[in-house]
């Protein structure tokens, strides 16, 4: 039996899918107030807890194989350090327990690139970097590198047999619940970016992710931690092929990062008088404005990862946003007609 946590993410509904391909018994931990239509249809066992909560941890894990830990709070804003500390850190400290005290043989903790220290401008990010919650970048980044360092030690002592899976940008389809990254192919697709921030960011696909981290559970080393990307894309490059794929024109200014920065504490004003996601904030201007490259290596050459050309990665993810019926942005257009039309104006 395998269980994902954070299986209606989408990173966790994708990796359902592909676990559900090859045949293998999943069950869905997600919490009860999760929207979970991107799990319908699929031949799962559903279990609500939260990560947080220690027993509902026991009732999923029991029979467990394998875990595979999604369930995460992903933030590039301020004043949530409270909740990304219990949510990230002490709720992967029972993950963790539990694996233990249920006997699960692998344990698969999906971290990020952000939990790694980041060297300086001109060097290359690698797991080399380690996790060290002092130096990494931001209170997610904080969260991440400190619940990381949780999962390594336990497994380096022998404790638990686990190991550490590390994406960069996720793109792709099925992202039912609109990431950051979704929001901007969404927003580039239907012509509602007429300035981008210039820099950039390393992506990778969902699906290859979801590849790579069933060949971590079957291969990875006990301990260790491999690193998932495909390339580096400026914001500009990604707007033009999602604008082409749409068949709109691409936004055609770049606002400068020194500038984006000032404009960054404009989002948290935002975010904090209407309690929306803002998408330019001083921790994601950071992120696009970093001067080093990222290395899956070591995932390449023992994992055998080998992800796919991110331009079809684009292409899809605005294929499936504009044409699945319960894609976030097919559903914000309330009447068949004018869903249609923004359909029909999108190719």
């Amino acid at each position: 039996m395998n269980v994902v946590t954070g299986a209606s993410g989408h990173l966790g509904n994708v990796l359902v899918r592909h676990l559900l391909e090859r045949g293998e018994r999943v069950r869905a931990f997600v919490r009860p107030s999760s929207d979970v239509t991107s799990l319908e249809g699929l031949a799962c066992e559903q279990v609500h807890g939260d990560v947080r909560d220690r027993a509902s941890l026991e009732r999923a894990f029991d029979g467990a194989t394998r875990v595979f830990h999604c369930a995460g709070l992903v933030s590039i804003t301020a004043g949530k350090e409270a909740l990304l500390t219990a949510t990230n850190v002490e709720g992967t400290q029972n993950v963790i327990d539990v694996c233990i005290a249920k006997g699960v043989k692998r344990l698969v903790y999906m971290s990020s690139v952000h939990a790694l220290t980041e060297p300086l401008p001109g060097g290359t990010l690698d797991e080399s970097g380690g996790f060290d919650p002092t130096t990494a970048h931001g209170a997610y980044g904080k969260s991440k590198a400190a619940a990381s360092k949780r999962v390594q030690d336990a497994a380096r002592e022998g404790r638990l047999d686990a190991v550490l899976v590390l994406p960069t940008g996720v793109l792709g389809p099925h992202d039912y619940l609109c990431s950051e990254a979704g929001q901007l192919v969404g927003m580039t697709g239907t012509k509602r970016v007429p300035i981008i921030v210039a820099g950039g960011y390393d992506w990778v696909d969902v699906r290859d992710i979801a590849d790579g981290t069933l060949l971590a559970a079957e291969k990875g080393k006990t301990g260790e931690a491999y690193l998932l990307n495909q390339h580096y894309l400026t914001n500009v490059e990604l707007c033009r092929i999602v604008a082409e794929a749409a068949g709109v024109r691409a936004p055609l200014y770049a606002l400068p990062l020194w500038l984006a920065r000032i404009f960054a504490y404009g989002g948290l004003a935002y975010e904090l008088v209407t309690g929306r996601r803002a998408l330019l904030t001083p921790y994601s201007v950071h992120t696009i404005g970093k001067r080093f490259t990222i290395s899956s290596q070591k995932a390449r050459d023992q994992l055998g990862f080998t992800p796919r050309p991110l331009a079809d990665t684009l292409v899809d993810a605005w294929h499936w946003q504009s044409t699945h019926p319960d894609s976030p942005l097919l559903k914000k257009v309330s009447v068949a007609p004018a869903r249609r039309a923004l359909v029909r104006g999108a190719k």
